[in-house]
């Protein structure tokens, strides 16, 4: 007998016992469920199921109504914000806090000052004014006069220009120092521009 046929023997009788073995073992399970047929375990454990599809269900339904609310408050939140931004951009109270003062002892054009205003909001301000004069949404926009004065509410704007704008100091002055930015663009439309920009503790606008 060669080698070959060995191994097939061998292997032959190794499933044998293995079908001998499984068959024995459904034989060991029936068994078992004909002795505990009086407690019927495949109801136990639909009941099981349902209790747990249950409480799955009211958990569900928990996290919807916390999601509903926390995204009511998130609305809430929003809307208190823009009521709060709208106020101070209406001027009808006095409004102070941190910010930025910055003066330019140089005459720009009215265009310029407007360039200033808008991206002093832009960079987060809350309020800003120019000359002690608050913008607002019932402020009489920017004009220039013959002589080439600027014109703000009725109000020619001397030198310094002064922009006081409140909100976070270094954000705002950090985007103002940009490269592209307003400071950048100044320095390259004037010779021998200065600009002072002063980090404030408390502005108080009017």
């Amino acid at each position: 007998m060669n080698k070959r046929k060995i191994y097939i023997i061998i292997v032959a009788s190794m499933l044998g016992f293995a079908i001998i073995s499984q068959g024995r073992s459904f034989t060991n399970v029936n068994n078992v469920i004909s002795r505990d047929s009086k407690s019927n375990i495949f109801q136990e454990i639909k009941i099981l199921k349902a209790k747990n599809k249950g409480i799955s269900g009211e958990i569900n339904d928990l996290e919807r109504v916390l999601s509903n609310l926390s995204d009511q408050n998130l609305a809430l939140d929003a809307i208190k914000k823009e009521i709060e931004k709208y106020k101070k951009l209406s001027g009808q109270f006095k409004i102070f806090g941190p910010g930025i003062e910055i003066k330019i002892n140089k005459n720009i054009s009215t265009a310029w000052i407007v360039d200033m205003v808008n991206e002093l909001f832009l960079a987060g301000a809350q309020s800003v004014s120019v000359n002690n004069i608050r913008i607002t949404n019932s402020t009489v926009g920017f004009d220039t006069l013959p002589q080439g004065q600027v014109l703000l509410n009725g109000s020619i704007l001397s030198l310094p220009y002064t922009f006081k704008a409140i909100g976070e100091a270094s954000d705002m002055t950090k985007i103002l120092e940009t490269p592209g930015g307003i400071f950048n663009r100044l320095d390259g439309a004037f010779l021998n521009l200065k600009i002072e920009v002063i980090k404030k503790n408390i502005i108080e606008m009017e």
